[in-house]
């Protein structure tokens, strides 16, 4: 069964987590994604943990970046460039995360490639954008987060701003810039135009912060940390049991009328505190005191069981360990093994998007330094071995 983007090839020139997301996910729906990287060094999280005890190749880098060959090219030498522009006429997407007008100086930006490949898409990601003031700013994870407002919505209430434990901006990103290349493919498929595409981990998270954008303009409310409440409904929150805790949102009338028979205490429901959404968000912290008279005497698990007993959305928290070895996430296929020649057998996060009929899939682990630089090299551009032989020598790969 043919996967949905066979027959795209993507040249991919980013490093660290959001463009390798990126590229990973088009590799695991069929595209045949050529990563570059510089010689002797290539992408920095090729040095980042975890490493398994005894071997020196980064298990961080190996679950990026499964499903693509790997060369090196050194594209800032003039023969460097000369073999990337050789490599964009066979390709359909160039992907970057460089600095902005890193690619430019190199002359090696959109404009210069589509006069070489009008068919060309062109893909970058970065902290802040092609274009506006903070443009030329370096950024990393954190640094979305915190200028793009979600550190300030999160935390606990009084508490200073925190930052949400994995890389969303960079997931994020890599996500928004994928869906960029699916729009731009299709585009290209009904005019035969390439395109350029510019995503922001700035933007990005902007975009993330659902409601509070709405709560300034029309009243002037600037949210801030609340801790696991939403600021739009109530009951919404974490609630604390015998021994743990429960997450649940009972977000419409008509939950809360399930809430209150699960919990047993109708009386709830027409308690003039809380008669309306908006009644229940004004005195949450009341409502919370009368929902942990009933949770704090329970366990996580017979919370769970009332509350979904009346089909209200409800869940435990699970730490990485129960995730793995739930049997929905294994019915998911959402923990993948692969037999990497450094590693070793390893467990990674499988297809997330699911395709029925041209499922996406992890077929390769992630490919050593240069491990196909003379395969693809020679199979692509003609290059001889006395030519590969010669760009060794000068390390240009």
């Amino acid at each position: 069964m043919s996967k949905a983007l066979a027959g795209v090839r993507v040249i991919d020139l980013t490093h660290a987590y959001n463009g390798p997301f990126c590229t990973m996910q088009l590799a695991d729906h069929g595209a045949e994604v050529i990563k570059v990287e510089k010689p002797g060094s290539g992408d920095q999280t090729r040095g980042w943990a975890p490493f398994k005890a005894g071997c020196d190749d980064s298990c961080y880098y190996a679950f990026l970046n499964r499903n693509k060959k790997g060369i090196t090219l050194d594209i800032t030498k003039p023969e460097g460039k000369e073999i990337f522009k050789q490599l964009v006429t066979t390709a359909d997407v160039v992907v970057e995360n460089f600095r902005y007008g890193t690619m430019e100086k190199l002359g090696l930006g959109y404009e210069e490639l589509k006069t070489i490949n009008p068919r060309i898409i062109f893909a970058s990601s970065s902290g802040f954008g092609q274009y506006g003031p903070l443009k030329e700013r370096p950024a990393y994870d954190v640094i979305a987060q915190a200028m793009g407002g979600i550190m300030s919505v999160t935390g606990e209430r009084g508490g200073p701003p925190v930052k949400v434990g994995p890389g969303l901006g960079d997931n994020f990103t890599g996500t928004y810039l994928a869906s960029g290349i699916a729009m731009a493919l299709y585009h290209r498929e009904k005019t035969g135009v390439g395109n350029r595409i510019d995503v922001s981990m700035q933007d990005v998270i902007f975009s993330a912060l659902e409601t509070t954008l709405p709560f300034y303009d029309t009243n002037g409310v600037i949210l801030g940390r609340e801790g696991n409440v939403d600021p739009a409904t109530s009951p919404y929150d974490m609630y604390t049991c015998k021994d743990g805790y429960v997450v649940c949102g009972a977000a419409s009338d008509k939950l809360w009328s399930l809430f209150c028979k699960a919990i047993g205490n109708q009386g709830l429901e027409t308690d003039e505190r809380f008669t309306t959404n908006e009644l229940r968000v004004i005195n949450r912290d009341q409502l919370t005191d009368e929902i942990h008279k009933w949770s704090k005497g329970i366990t996580v698990a017979e919370a769970e069981a009332a509350l979904m007993g009346h089909g209200v959305p409800c869940g435990p928290i699970y730490n990485v360990e129960e995730i793995v070895n739930h049997p929905h996430t294994k019915a998911r296929e959402m923990v993948v093994e692969v037999n990497h020649p450094t590693i070793g057998k390893m467990r990674i996060q499988g297809v997330t998007v699911k395709l029925y009929e041209s499922p996406g899939s992890v077929d390769a682990p992630a490919p050593l330094l240069g491990q196909h630089t003379e395969e693809v090299l020679k199979a692509e551009i003609g290059l001889s071995d006395e030519e590969i032989r010669k760009y060794k020598e000068m390390n240009i790969i």
